[in-house]
């Protein structure tokens, strides 16, 4: 349950925690605020004002309940606050306006080819330009960015943020991105490793709201994992948990990635879905494809070179939906990303037919396996839903100092105490 104090050194965890009761549960009276949070009538009244003059909430209509005047019920102003997301990749951007409520006032999608971090800051900075000048919103109503990339991340040696380091990116070591965007954009930005943003935007968008402990395959250029437990995404001491595409290619006997000495697709197994690699195999069979739709139409079609790369990536999934199983014991097991619906729910059902001759017997509990509901702009949601929870989630962390990557907008709790 979520419950305030009214000592005076907590009001801005009390006034973070009345939004986020308005937010879960609301519209709602007073009354019921203070019964849910267990605060004061005075105190209620005292920090529900502050939320309306700050333009957080609204007042909605006058219900009866019971004897006694009517009460008036408060509900979220969605135009209070706003979080923007990018979801980047070597083959795309999308970035996302999403207000307080949850709803996605805008979207900008652009497909890439590998640019390089200069071209990238630009067009990130372009992308959030644009995404706040064409709904006419302030910017001091934008909580900061949150920024999905993949990984492996590397850690800042102040412990506080992230470089960007992932492996398939060459010219990206160890890159500042967050520190440059930051410093563009003059707001907070922070950085996700793009599967934990997916899982993340699942838990709070889509058929994950239901479930507490859950796995989330992202399939995007390549394949990432990302793992919420008991309604947490869990990022890992270096913010890079779920890099499952790194494992050995050690699960499916000779049905194996590479041959002769491409020792990279020996070595692990997300080589096999990462899409660049993919799409050049294509073409030296003559056949075009530069972006998942082409897959898809491929795939349609019953093209024989993608069935047999769909057969072949059901008997990796397999192996590592054995592996999540047994080490992560999840309530359920989701298939998201950029892939269209229809071939994640083919290559699904490719990996429930293969499992039943795997599992020991002793298995009392499986997993279930789920076509992911958030889209394929999961990861957008997860990580544009980041800065609206640094600033409004009543967690104990928010009364601490912290640096930069505290959330600080014009209308940030506390500054008006």
């Amino acid at each position: 349950m979520l419950t305030g104090s009214n000592l005076l050194h907590t009001k801005q965890y009390n006034l973070r925690l009345v939004h986020e009761v308005i937010r879960l549960f609301g519209p709602l009276p007073r009354a019921e605020i203070a019964r849910r949070t267990h605060l004061t009538g005075q105190t209620i009244s005292n920090l529900t004002r502050e939320l309306r003059e700050l333009g957080l909430i609204v007042e909605g209509d006058r219900r009866q309940e019971g004897r006694g005047a009517p009460s008036t019920a408060l509900a979220i102003n969605p135009d209070g606050a706003f979080g923007i997301g990018l979801d980047f990749n070597r083959d795309h951007l999308t970035g996302l306006l999403l207000d307080v409520a949850g709803n996605v006032r805008h979207r900008v999608h652009v497909e890439l080819e590998f640019p390089s971090p200069a071209e990238t800051l630009e067009l990130m900075v372009a992308t959030v330009e644009r995404l706040i000048a064409e709904r006419g919103i302030a910017r001091s109503a934008v909580c900061g960015v949150g920024v999905a990339i993949p990984g492996p991340m590397y850690p800042t040696p102040d412990g506080l943020g992230y470089l960007v380091n992932p492996r398939s990116f060459p010219g990206w070591h160890k890159v500042p991105l967050a520190d440059w965007l930051q410093a563009r954009l003059a707001m907070p930005v922070l950085l996700e490793n793009d599967a934990t943003a997916a899982a993340a935007g699942e838990r709070w968008y889509g058929a994950g709201q239901r479930i507490g402990t859950f796995f989330y395959f992202c399939f995007g250029a390549g394949l990432g994992g990302g793992l919420v437990m008991n309604g947490t995404a869990f990022n890992g001491f270096t913010g890079n948990a779920g890099e499952i595409a790194y494992l050995p290619p050690v699960l499916a006997g000779d049905a194996g990635l590479g041959s002769g000495d491409d020792s990279e697709a020996r070595s692990h197994v997300g080589a096999h879905f990462y899409l660049p690699r993919l799409y050049e195999a294509l073409r030296r069979d003559g056949i075009a494809a530069r972006t998942p739709a082409d897959l898809d139409a491929l795939y349609g079609a019953g093209h024989p070179a993608l069935q047999a790369w769909m057969d072949t990536g059901a008997d990796y999934l397999a192996g590592l939906t054995l592996a999540v199983e047994y080490l992560l014991d999840p309530e359920a097991i989701f298939f998201g990303g950029r892939l269209s619906e229809r071939m994640m729910q083919a290559l699904l059902d490719a990996v429930t037919r293969r499992l039943p001759g795997r599992r020991v017997p002793e298995k009392a509990a499986t997993a279930r396996l789920l076509v992911g509901t958030a889209g394929e702009d999961a990861a957008a949601l997860g990580v544009a839903t980041l800065p609206i929870h640094q600033c409004f989630s009543p967690a104990p962390q928010v009364l601490l100092k912290r640096g930069a990557q505290q959330a600080t907008p014009a209308f940030a709790f506390g500054a008006h105490a």
